[in-house]
């Protein structure tokens, strides 16, 4: 009855704020909203948890607790003007703005331990990657279904980013780690809309907005705790992962739920290990740690 009824930020706030809660919300919301926006509704199921952690941001930014509500928001105003101007963004175009902008925000957020050596280059060098990867993989992840090596559904996508919630939680970062929890629940919420709905993106703007939170979370993760960088990159391997498994020529592909259910299959490959790491690894740090 305890685990009911006494307040706990990790087991109940993510069940509740991480799960639940973006889960219900996007859910009946997409029944409403046109497909090609279905990045907002994906987004709106970020933000109840992002307020209950870190409220409204500051503006300009006084630390790591506003990052998570200035991505957010820069990522949305960002896909919703491409979603309006259409093809006539082209990708270098929408690739040089999201590097520009989020080049931007991680100087505005750079933390005092890289800078406490005052090394300028160091500072230009981080940001700039910060902006660089944060732009590729969402102009990558939100590529247009015609295209070759077409976008994957939504269900790839959330493989990784629940490894990544494990990384960030044995790295230190529980707040960015539900943080990313409800992005999951928002794109589960999406891969059951379009088999309830039989409707699909046909922008790639969910596979944009994936891009932008998961590696803009991955890097925050590294600036502001101790996340193991080199397992977040392995994480960018499991879209690619469902990506090649369309190659597969006896998959059937004709059915929607057998879609997702190859993307959402194939990434695991890739993401369940990388989490079973992480956590191992933590397993064994804290139990040296108490026999310490």
């Amino acid at each position: 009855m305890n685990l009911l009824g006494d307040w706990d930020d990790l087991t109940h706030g993510t069940a509740v704020f991480s799960a639940a809660i973006p889960f219900a919300l996007a859910l009946p919301v997409c029944w409403n909203v046109p497909v090609r926006w279905w990045f907002a509704v994906v987004a709106l199921a970020v933000v109840p948890v992002a307020y209950w952690l870190f409220r409204w941001p500051d503006f300009p930014p006084l630390g790591s607790d506003d990052l998570a509500g200035m991505v957010l928001l820069a990522a949305v105003v960002i896909l919703a003007f491409g979603t309006v101007l259409g093809e006539r963004v082209k990708w270098p175009l929408r690739l040089v703005v999201r590097a520009l902008v989020f080049t931007a925000i991680g100087w505005s957020l750079y933390p005092e331990w890289l800078s406490e050596d005052g090394d300028a280059a160091r500072k230009i060098l981080v940001c700039g990657w910060i902006g660089l990867s944060i732009a590729l993989v969402s102009v990558l992840a939100g590529r247009m279904p015609e295209q070759k090596f077409s976008i994957m559904t939504p269900a790839a996508f959330i493989p990784p980013t629940i490894a990544l919630a494990v990384l960030l939680q044995t790295g230190g970062s529980m707040r960015f780690a539900q943080v990313i929890g409800a992005l999951a629940a928002g794109l589960a919420a999406v891969c059951l809309a379009s088999l309830i709905w039989r409707k699909r993106d046909p922008t790639g703007s969910v596979g944009a907005l994936w891009g932008i939170l998961f590696v803009a979370l991955a890097w925050s993760g590294w600036l502001f705790a101790e996340i193991r960088y080199g397992l977040a990159c392995l994480l960018l391997c499991a879209p690619v992962a469902a990506a090649l498994v369309r190659l597969i020529p006896i998959l059937p592909r004709t059915n929607p739920f057998l879609c997702q259910l190859w993307d959402f299959l194939a990434a695991s490959l890739v993401a369940v290990p990388v989490a079973a790491i992480a956590a191992m690894d933590y397993a064994a740090e804290m139990a040296e740690f108490e026999g310490y």
